[in-house]
């Protein structure tokens, strides 16, 4: 799991790149543990964002 430097959470898929959205998507729940993790990586930094706006 990586992530950039506008806080987005960034898996590599199939070799590539994926930003993860904060609303999920079926490929990351087929990752299983890392992917869950990235998730909620994702959702919990995009709900932080929205408390701050």
């Amino acid at each position: 799991m990586k992530e950039n430097k506008d806080k987005e959470v960034v898996i590599l898929l199939n070799g590539k790149p994926f930003t993860v959205p904060p609303g999920g998507s079926l490929g990351i729940l087929a990752l299983g543990n890392v992917g869950v993790r990235a998730w909620k990586k994702a959702k919990k930094e995009w709900e932080e964002k929205q408390e701050k706006k």
